[in-house]
């Protein structure tokens, strides 16, 4: 009889570690601050509704550099719980969380509004993440060169449908993170069609990705959307261009006992705030693509004046979202960088041009690349 009790006690006790999860901390009004979740208003969009939400980790410290992950929501579709909001996302927050790294989820936008399902339109959606990323790093401590895109359901699709979508915002990134759907695997009712040449676009957005890292999980073993998606990868070769880790989510030996009120729908973006080999897939994924930084580069240098003194605390940029700030000697560090053709400027802080820019070609780590400001600084 106590041999009895015993078992069942120590089965209680197991199911129990089972179902512990994370809790996504509810978006708040408060200044951004450690461990918090936020509503951010960017100035511009002051007077619409448009916010995206920030969180910065919990050990979080001023002036220190973290990496960056960006999200995309799910469509709204009340089957499984998915609202696509912004407010209620869910997959980037564990990542963040263990690897201690800044979590902002953007939103879809349509003159000023955000969307719920699918893009709204896709060049605003664009130009709010790339007004936002840059602020986020300069204002909050983002790493320009560790900044990953995620997204779940309508979100993965975007990671490659939006993040590759033009050169400009395709250099933004460092990783790329897809959980359930992909970009380029089938037609839709409203976008999508025809599918060879949806396949064709999708592809020549896949090519901008240049040997940059990327994780696509899947749920199930059987689902033949799950086949369909690594069918696609290899059909059109896509490994080529991309260093691609592949992973079927077996969901119900993640989350127990789908469904469940908190888990209605074995296809959600809830699934890394519980405890699993599969999750720490992840988070390895993401801390060996910060440290090693594959097929990316960097480019290094000083700023002097004409009197040969060095010039600190200018914005040494190469494109949008990748900058560095001078030190005291004047040395400047871009890492991050994917090769192809770049122009690298010098700018002070009110974003006037300090020294003629120079056009490089990123083939591999470049140094010493100096620059003469036409201002004399003290």
């Amino acid at each position: 009889m106590k041999n009895l009790i015993l078992l069942v006690c120590l089965l209680h006790t197991v199911f129990s570690v089972k179902a512990q999860y994370l809790k996504v901390p509810q978006i708040s009004n408060q200044k951004p601050k450690a461990g918090v979740r936020v509503k951010v208003v960017p100035k511009a969009y002051k007077n619409t509704g448009l916010y995206y939400s920030l969180y910065l980790p919990e050990n979080y410290i001023p002036n220190k550099k973290y990496p960056v992950i960006v999200e995309y929501t799910g469509n709204k579709h009340a089957p499984t719980g998915s609202t696509g909001k912004v407010k209620d996302a869910n997959l980037g927050y564990a990542i963040a969380k263990k690897i201690e790294a800044i979590w902002v989820v953007f939103p879809y936008v349509k003159k000023g509004e955000s969307i719920l399902n699918w893009w709204g339109n896709e060049e605003e959606t664009i130009e709010f993440a790339m007004n936002n990323i840059k602020d986020i790093c300069l204002n909050y401590g983002g790493n320009p060169a560790e900044v990953f895109i995620c997204g779940f359901s309508r979100g993965a699709i975007g990671v490659n449908y939006l993040g590759l979508r033009n050169k400009e915002i395709a250099d933004t990134w460092l990783g790329f993170f897809s959980h359930d759907q992909y970009d380029g695997v089938k037609q839709w009712a409203k976008w999508g069609t025809p599918l060879s040449k949806y396949r064709e676009e999708a592809k020549e957005r896949f090519m901008r990705i240049k040997g940059r890292n990327c994780y696509i999980s899947q749920k199930g073993t059987k689902s033949d959307y799950t086949f369909a998606t690594k069918e696609y990868i290899i059909e059109n070769k896509l490994e080529s261009y991309a260093n691609i880790q592949f992973e079927i989510l077996p969901i119900s030996s993640v989350i127990p006992n789908i469904p469940t009120n908190f888990v209605p729908h074995n296809h959600t973006d809830k699934w890394l705030l519980f405890d699993s080999k599969y999750a720490n897939k992840v988070y390895t994924w993401f801390l060996k693509t910060i440290k090693n930084k594959p097929n990316t580069y960097t480019v290094s240098g000083i700023v002097k004046n004409s009197k040969g003194n060095p010039v600190s605390g200018v914005f040494v940029e190469s494109g949008r979202t990748h900058f560095a700030i001078t030190n005291k000697k004047g040395e400047y560090v871009l890492e991050g960088l994917i090769s192809g053709k770049r122009i690298v400027r010098v700018k002070s802080t009110t974003g006037k041009e300090l020294a003629t820019s120079r056009s490089i070609d990123v083939k591999s780590n470049v140094t010493k690349l100096n620059f003469i400001s036409q201002t004399n600084f003290n």
